[in-house]
């Protein structure tokens, strides 16, 4: 018996060198061969080869063939990449965006730099430190205004009525807020928006659920993570402990190395052990998103309400490379409580157009059946499916040029408005204000193509490929013809037939002007049907505790 023992622990550890070895020596062959390429074409390639730009677009096209979250870091992107895990970088404290070929400030945040020193939403950038920045591009601009905290930066820029300014910014460490908003809706029932997971997240929420505390003895909560991509794992740890149970596992990992065989659990005490919760998801709610409404409902903990989420279950590591560059690998799948992986299969055979996929719909018979704590099924391989599903507003089609377009936003720079505070939650855009709209974009010539004229395009495309063939075709394009004028009528009248919906959009852009991103939040929870849901769920113990029920 010993000498079999001995004999089987022998074939295994020959097996697995033997395995090794093969290993080392494939890795070992193809980087010879890949560095032997690399030469001969910067030796011989007829037109000047850029040797970091070949190799930047050789790496990147193998890390495609993974999946799309498996990324190369270059050392001039960190800072970029730090930023989205931690909020935090050196600057000025402001979004910019191409628009017309200049560079302009779109966006600043509330008494950050930018604010501060006087920078205004629309601002075009003409000069930084003194240098013109024509045709420079976002990423140029912006490490141009990045830098040490305590640094200054002037800048130039026109305004409105041709008004050109100089400023001085003194550049500040910049933590973005994870929390834009919080606030108490009707029926002491507290709100809190969550941006992102990044660095001391689940401390920001705690921190503003306290503030809602003190203010009312809350009823009910709702934590909004619609759009919320995801962040730090450890993060969504902290933040579902906030709720639930100490001891309770929260979320598993399984990966290739040992490490990365891992049960989360909760540390602490919960926080708020008793408050009733609402957790809103859409289909852009991912990662560590998923993990925390997942726990929430493997556990029974509170009610998940929107759209199923993304299916991102798996976790990336950032890994240290030489030249000051990074790695963000995948490392490991994660399961919720119950056992469920998130991550939607399809995405991941399919990671080259997983964003055009929409496995919605995927039948539950193709899914593995799981059980939450009391009892309730629940499923795998795509993504939390709420405990009740929103149908989202549509946009009317003309709205997505406006605001891709940014018609929108060029209005704004131009129009006079005062708004006062009292006036978010009640604003109305007067009629005045649309009317010059209106006007604005006749002025600009405002057009777009509907999604009926591409296909009458296609048609008239089938048609000329048809021509050299003896049929009459001309009564088929005397009612293209036809079609097309309409679809052009259509359009005119598609600004008032949807005035409701445009005077929306025009209204959070210029509340967003004098109240920054919180207003525009406060702003939108009005008439929101994922809110309303939430609301009538919390306000109703009875039903509350019949969605949690076996």
């Amino acid at each position: 018996m010993k000498k079999l023992k001995k004999y089987l622990i022998l074939s295994i550890s020959i097996f697995l060198l033997t395995s090794f070895v093969t290993n080392y020596f494939e890795i070992s062959k193809n980087l010879e061969i890949f560095n032997n390429i690399y030469r001969e074409i910067n030796s011989y390639y007829v037109d000047p080869v850029d040797p970091g730009e070949l190799m930047h677009s050789t790496i990147d096209t193998m890390l495609k063939r993974l999946d799309p979250y498996t990324k190369y870091i270059p050392e001039s992107e960190v800072e970029d990449f730090r930023f989205q895990t931690t909020g935090e970088y050196g600057g000025i404290g402001s979004t910019i965006r191409k628009i017309d070929k200049n560079v302009v400030i779109y966006e600043p945040y509330k008494n950050f730099p930018a604010d501060k020193a006087g920078l205004k939403m629309g601002d075009v950038l003409i000069e930084i430190e003194g240098e013109e920045i024509n045709d420079a591009s976002v990423q140029d601009v912006s490490n141009l205004l990045k830098g040490t905290p305590g640094t200054s930066v002037s800048v130039k820029v026109l305004r409105k009525e041709n008004l050109t300014k100089n400023i001085n910014i003194i550049r500040e460490k910049i933590q973005v807020p994870s929390v834009p908003y919080s606030g108490i809706l009707r029926d002491d029932i507290g709100y809190v928006k969550l941006k992102r997971f990044t660095k001391n997240c689940s401390k920001e929420v705690e921190e503003a659920i306290n503030k809602l505390i003190k203010k009312q003895n809350l009823k009910g909560l709702i934590i909004d993570l619609r759009s919320n991509p995801g962040g730090l794992l450890n993060e969504s740890i902290r933040m579902s402990n906030l709720f639930i149970n100490k001891n309770e596992t929260v979320v598993t990992t399984s990966g290739k190395n040992v490490e990365w065989e891992k049960t989360y659990t909760t540390k602490q005490e919960p926080k708020y052990p008793e408050i009733p919760i609402v957790i809103l998801v859409n289909e852009s709610s991912a990662s560590a998103s998923e993990i925390v409404a997942g726990a929430i409902q493997d556990l029974d903990r509170g009610v998940i309400i929107g759209n199923k989420t993304f299916g991102k279950g798996l976790v990336q590591q950032s890994r240290n490379l030489s030249y000051n560059s990074r790695l963000k690998v995948t490392v490991a799948k994660y399961y919720t409580p119950s056992g469920r992986c998130i991550q939607d299969l399809i995405k991941t055979q399919n990671y080259n157009s997983y964003l055009d996929i929409d496995t919605s719909n995927q039948t539950d018979s193709l899914r593995n059946k799981f059980f939450t704590k009391n009892g309730r099924e629940v499923y795998d391989g795509g993504g939390i499916d709420p405990d009740i599903k929103v149908k989202r507003n549509e946009f009317p089609e003309i709205l997505w040029p406006l605001l891709r377009d940014n018609y929108i936003f060029k209005f704004g720079n131009n129009v006079n408005y005062n708004l006062t505070e009292n006036q978010v939650n009640e604003f109305n855009l007067p009629d005045s204000i649309y009317n010059q709209f209106t006007n604005y974009l006749e002025e600009v010539g405002f057009n777009f193509t509907a999604n009926n004229e591409f296909i009458i395009e296609n048609i008239e495309q089938e048609i000329n490929e048809l021509s050299d063939i003896d049929f009459n075709l001309e009564g088929i394009q005397i009612e293209l013809e036809t079609l097309k004028e309409q679809i052009q009528i259509n359009k005119k009248k598609d600004i008032q037939k949807y005035k409701s919906e445009i005077s929306k959009q025009l209204s959070e852009h210029l509340i967003t002007r004098y109240f920054y991103e919180a207003g525009r939040i406060e702003y939108q929870l009005e008439g929101d049907p994922y809110v309303d849901k939430a609301l009538m769920i919390l306000s109703n113990a009875d039903e509350y505790a019949n969605i949690l029920a076996p």
